[in-house]
């Protein structure tokens, strides 16, 4: 390994390691209530240092995101390639999201905060400073998305979904709900189903055959 090869290799891995800490404190502390200075704390590094591989907060929170993101995305691409050839896969599709956003749920509050805050949906709305760490979220993203829409187009080619909707905007409208879903199951985490009378998995699943039945009719 050459001296710049190396150099580059241990640039990545201070980088890596101040992404991987951020992540932590933003977990404990909340998105707003997290500045430079307590990811540099937690890290053992000075304000400086930070600064030396992220220009600002929104950088660092952006490669937090990402991470997060390929995570949801790895899953939900495994239950497409799950689903059988006759089926859209949107059922499977829509449980993955339910499993991740059970297993992770501190990981789906984060990336609920990049799609309300930071995520661009029309060329227009790109900020000045749309660096490459957005650029990489956003392409994420869009291919999250595709993967949805793939799904939709499937199930109204053979017949299952029956809509005026265009695939894109359908998964748009089908993306809103289960999001709506997957908050008010995690700001009603405890005591759930002595409080609605069914368990978490139970409201979802009847929600996926709520929409199902609507769609196919």
């Amino acid at each position: 390994m050459s001296v710049d090869d190396r150099k580059a290799w241990e640039r990545k891995q201070r980088e890596k390691r101040i992404i991987d800490i951020a992540l932590d404190v933003f977990l404990e502390r909340g998105y707003d209530a997290t500045g430079i200075p307590a990811i540099a704390d937690a890290a053992g590094y000075n304000k400086r240092t930070i600064y030396l591989y992220f220009r600002n907060k929104k950088e660092i929170f952006l490669a937090v995101a990402l991470r997060c993101m390929q995570l949801l995305k790895k899953s939900l691409g495994a239950a497409a390639e799950l689903a059988r050839e006759d089926r859209a896969g949107l059922r499977e599709f829509a449980w993955a999201f339910f499993s991740f956003a059970e297993d992770y749920p501190e990981y789906m509050d984060l990336i609920m905060i990049y799609e309300s805050r930071y995520f661009v949906y029309h060329e227009t709305d790109k900020p000045t400073d749309f660096g490459h760490r957005h650029i990489a979220c956003q392409k994420i993203s869009d291919e999250i998305a595709d993967l949805a829409t793939a799904a939709i187009e499937k199930a109204i080619a053979n017949g299952m979904f029956v809509t005026d909707l265009k695939p894109r905007q359908l998964m748009l409208l089908l993306w809103g709900q289960i999001f709506g879903v997957i908050q008010i199951l995690r700001i009603r985490e405890k005591h759930f189903k002595d409080a609605f009378g069914l368990g978490r998995s139970d409201l979802f699943n009847q929600f996926v055959n709520m929409v199902e039945k609507a769609l196919s009719e």
